[in-house]
């Protein structure tokens, strides 16, 4: 009898010798950081929203090969000193089993070293520096475009697709609009094309008159403002404020409703990146899939629509969910590094064309472009790339 219960308690110790971190029998436990409070608790409440619903409906579902997804958000206030403390709890006290959608650049890139070092799949980042993606990390698994794809596909729509002849640049002077700014010259001179004004500036200023009267002596016909809404909205005004009608493309940050709601008569004309198809009449495949995902979402959230935001954070949780799909019922960390490296031009619901592999860790290699017009995003292309 003692060499019975000897042995099973044997096995009890090898089951948890080999157990993999954050993995039960019947849930798998993992980890976000968020601005759910502080000034950009809009963002961070949104993005947790659309993962939470995403999951809500997985488990609602019976989960993944019999487990459950429970997640644990972290409010970082998108601050990277305080992201460090809270992954590290998340890693250390939750002993979660990966980190799923976090936002913020400089919180990403903070933990970035941290995860790869402790060997936590980190999925999804709600940043755009390629600093994430570039060198590959094992662990790390980008799937927005990051600004130097952006950069050089915002230079291809320039000088190759709608052939514009005198563009300016306005960026700001942070990692944002250094990377964006840098891709978009490289590409630009393979058309034999450079900029015809070029405006850094500080994300805190607020007075764009000196600036845009360089502009207004130039007269270029297309203005690319690596910006976030609302100073790019301010440039905007002031441009048009000064009589200058060239068109103006912006970045993907800032194709969101809100932008539209913000910048009024303003907004008509503006030209947008975009990652996540439109849903739109001549399109009844991504239609199906945009209603999907809000019967999805109001599942748990009733009679909401999903912001931008809360696209991102489905994406985000589907993406990862896929991943376990891949992974299979003996779930490990190693094993949903090699399931994520299987993605080849994988569409989910409003995920689309993501891949990765054992050395590629961008997941998104196109982008397209959009048009306000009456109000609304209209699309001005398909999906393109470099």
């Amino acid at each position: 009898m003692k060499r019975f219960f000897a042995l099973i308690l044997t096995l009890v110790l090898l089951v948890n010798v080999f157990a993999e971190v954050g993995v039960y029998n019947d849930k798998v436990v993992i980890g976000s950081f968020q601005a759910l409070s502080g000034a950009y608790a809009v963002i961070g409440q949104e993005m947790t929203k659309g993962m939470k619903a995403y999951f809500n409906w997985i488990n609602s579902r019976g989960g993944i090969h019999g487990r459950k997804i429970e997640l644990i958000v972290a409010d970082d206030q998108l601050n990277p000193a305080k992201t460090v403390v809270e992954v590290k709890r998340l890693v250390e006290q939750d002993k979660v089993f990966a980190i799923v959608g976090g936002l913020g650049t400089y919180g990403c890139l903070a933990v970035m070293d941290y995860l790869e070092q402790n060997k936590v799949p980190f999925v999804y980042q709600g940043a755009g520096t390629s600093k994430l993606v570039f060198p590959p990390k094992r662990y790390i698994f980008g799937v927005q475009p990051d600004y130097t794809l952006e950069g050089t596909l915002i230079a291809k729509y320039v000088g190759e697709i709608a052939k514009f002849k005198a563009p300016a640049i306005v960026y700001m002077n942070n990692d944002i609009g250094l990377e964006g700014y840098a891709a978009f010259k490289e590409r630009l001179s393979t058309y034999k094309m450079t900029p015809s004004v070029e405006i850094s500036y500080n994300p805190a200023d607020t007075d764009y008159s000196g600036p845009v009267i360089k502009l207004v002596e130039k007269n270029p016909d297309v203005i690319v403002i690596y910006g976030l809404i609302t100073d790019t909205i301010r440039w905007i005004k002031t441009i048009r404020d000064y009589g200058l009608d060239s068109k103006i493309i912006t970045i993907y940050p800032n194709a969101d409703p809100s932008f539209i709601k913000l910048a009024g008569k303003y907004a008509e004309g503006v030209i947008f990146t975009g990652w996540v198809p439109l849903a739109t009449p001549d399109r009844p495949d991504f239609v199906r899939d945009y209603q999907r995902a809000i019967s999805i979402f109001q599942q748990t959230y009733p009679k909401e629509i999903p912001s931008s935001y809360a696209v991102a954070g489905f994406i985000a949780a589907e993406v990862f969910t896929e991943g376990l799909v891949r992974a299979g019922k003996n779930l490990t960390r190693e094993g949903l590094v090699k399931a994520l490296e299987s993605f080849k031009n994988w569409d989910g619901i409003l995920s689309k064309d993501i891949t990765w592999g054992p050395n590629l860790r961008r997941g998104k290699t196109s982008m397209y472009f959009m048009v306000v017009k009456n109000g609304q995003f209209v699309p001005l292309t398909d999906l393109i790339r470099p």
